[in-house]
């Protein structure tokens, strides 16, 4: 007789798993990819256009994922894979760089960088912008472990919660059941 409960106990907890697992998020993951080829021109077109101002500057900005600005933090900025500068963010979470030249620039902070592709003032597209963001945990460091999503928390909470009272309903349930088969039965 465990052995039937068990299984039932297990399907009813599946099934509630089932039932609170946001669906709509797993179907997401599995979007379909582009099939287009990955060319040198393709790569550089997702690298974001910066433009220097005075004296060959460039400003950015940190922040957190929740767009706290973070005070004190290193940023490094390379150039060919070699450093060339770092600095500290200010109260502000703004850092900034002067004497550049226009090209390709790495900047990083924390387990976080992003590229940048760098113009000067009279040659900047008009698209370009005057800051660089990065957005720590957010531009290059995508599945590490750090900040929590709370509804993360209260999904797990929830389904620990219910395989426990999947558990103890099924147990309570099987002592009604073997009450009820001791009643004697009349012909």
């Amino acid at each position: 007789m465990f052995g039937i409960r068990f299984v039932k106990g297990m399907a009813v907890s599946l099934a509630t798993i089932g039932m609170m697992v946001p669906q709509a998020r797993l179907l997401a993951a599995d979007a379909p990819q582009s099939k287009a080829p990955i060319t040198k021109t393709s790569q550089v077109n997702r690298i974001p256009d910066l433009m220097l101002t005075d004296g060959g500057t460039m400003t950015g900005r940190v922040c957190d994922h929740t767009g706290r600005v973070l005070d004190g933090a290193k940023v490094v900025l390379k150039q060919n894979n070699k450093e060339i500068a770092q600095t500290l963010t200010n109260d502000e979470g703004v850092y900034s760089f002067k004497n550049l030249k226009g090209g390709l620039y790495q900047v990083s902070s924390g387990n976080t960088d992003g590229v940048f592709r760098v113009w000067t003032e009279k040659s900047a597209p008009p698209t370009a912008k005057e800051h660089a963001l990065l957005v720590m945990g957010e531009n290059g460091a995508r599945g590490q472990f750090g900040a929590v999503d709370p509804t993360l928390i209260l999904l797990t909470a929830g389904v620990i919660a219910s395989v426990v009272l999947s558990a103890i309903l099924l147990g309570q349930f099987g002592n009604l059941q073997d009450k009820v088969d001791k009643i004697p039965h009349s012909p």
